[in-house]
């Protein structure tokens, strides 16, 4: 799991540094896409991160 991932799920972080640490490639979609599909993340971070996240059904 990702570092950013799991520090959003403990909330050591926002979704803003989030979107700062994806934009310089630390942290990929795909991490977040996974963190979300295993339930650590929510809907309402991702679509902080990135406003065309569409929820999965």
């Amino acid at each position: 799991m990702n570092y950013w991932v799991m520090a959003l799920y403990f909330q050591w972080v926002t979704p803003e540094l989030v979107k700062q640490a994806v934009e310089l490639g630390d942290c990929s979609m795909e991490d977040l896409n996974t963190g979300y599909e295993q339930r650590m993340l929510t809907l309402e971070q991702l679509q902080e991160i990135k406003p065309s996240f569409k929820e999965r059904e």
